[in-house]
């Protein structure tokens, strides 16, 4: 986490204070509060908080749909709207980035006061840098540490959002959105072409001019492609150990072959191809039968609420047929 001299000083002065107090005490926080469950214990929080920072992008998505005012999130301060329109509705303004690039540890301590949150959600991972850092986060406002262990976590995520900032109907509701998004979908795929669980759909990243990754079941958007009973290829369904994918090399690429291909491609390789009609592409199925689909993985990766209507949505036109093969 990134600090200046002067902010750790004042940090670290309010630290100290805040050990004087009952032990294991959080700052408590003006005027009405509820204690919420963290991954680090009980904490105590504004009943209604107003100014709300999150340390986690999945956690931007779900206070958004959850109708939250955000004042401070991790983002990449570098990139246009500092990289966070996959985790916001579409046209919305994001708010102000409070780290330095997207990963868990690199919050700026120092943008992070100045945002003068009332409340701060951050994320708990196998990393635990939020964690190693908290007195220094509590120093700012109370802070609720929520797990996160993969990307199955998205799932649950809105919900347990929905909990720290006492607005659960909302998440009920999004639930149903997104349900309901499921079904529509599945209703298209079975008007144009019968029961999904009769077409074989791939999903292809392109993650370097030297890899790809077929996405597993345990992958956001393997995920979706399963709540649309859509069935995959053999040989698709066991990740690398501790991964959601499956790593290999362009000799192999005949292994991401299916009914369907959808090649999902990003900001994280931006030299990569936009068609598939020719060269190592030409001999796959998919390919020849004009069934393979471009993706947006920035989009397709993110994990959370706002991505995965999307998602759900651009499935199905491929699926269907409704979509412009890449070729």
């Amino acid at each position: 986490m990134r600090v200046s001299p002067a902010v750790a000083a004042s940090l670290a002065a309010l630290v100290l204070a805040l050990a004087g107090c009952t032990s294991g005490a959080d700052p408590a926080p003006a005027g009405d509060t509820r204690t919420v469950d963290s991954a680090t214990g009980s904490v105590e929080v504004p009943a209604d908080p107003e100014r709300v920072a999150v340390l986690w992008r999945p956690t931007l998505a779900a206070a958004t749909r959850l109708g939250t005012d955000v004042v401070g999130t991790l983002g990449d301060p570098s990139a246009d709207d500092g990289g966070l329109a996959p985790f916001l509705p579409d046209g919305a303004d994001a708010p102000p980035v409070v780290s330095g690039s997207p990963a868990e540890g690199d919050v700026d301590l120092e943008r992070l006061a100045e945002a003068a949150p009332d409340l701060i959600i951050g994320v708990s991972t196998d990393l635990g840098a939020q964690a190693d850092t908290l007195p220094e986060l509590e120093a700012i406002a109370p802070t609720v540490l929520l797990e996160w262990t993969g990307t199955e976590s998205w799932r649950g995520h809105l919900a347990e959002v929905a909990e720290v900032l006492g607005v659960p109907d909302e998440a009920d509701a999004a639930e149903q959105e997104y349900r309901l998004a499921v079904e529509q979908a599945r209703a298209r795929i079975e008007d144009e072409v019968g029961d999904p669980a009769s077409v074989e759909v791939s999903l292809l990243r392109l993650q370097s001019p030297q890899e790809i990754r077929i996405e597993t079941p345990a992958s956001f958007p393997g995920q979706i492609a399963d709540d649309l009973g859509l069935a995959r290829p053999e040989g698709h369904d066991e990740p690398d150990a501790d991964r959601d994918f499956i790593s290999e090399s362009y000799e192999n690429l005949e292994r991401a072959d299916a009914d369907v291909l959808f090649v999902l491609s990003g900001s994280g390789y931006e030299d990569a191809p936009a068609s598939y009609g020719s060269g190592v592409w030409a001999d796959l199925r998919a390919v020849r039968d004009e069934r393979v689909y471009a993706a947006d993985y920035d989009h397709w990766g993110a994990s959370n609420h706002y991505a995965a209507l999307r998602v759900v949505e651009e499935m199905a036109d491929g699926v269907t047929g409704e979509a412009e093969p890449a070729l």
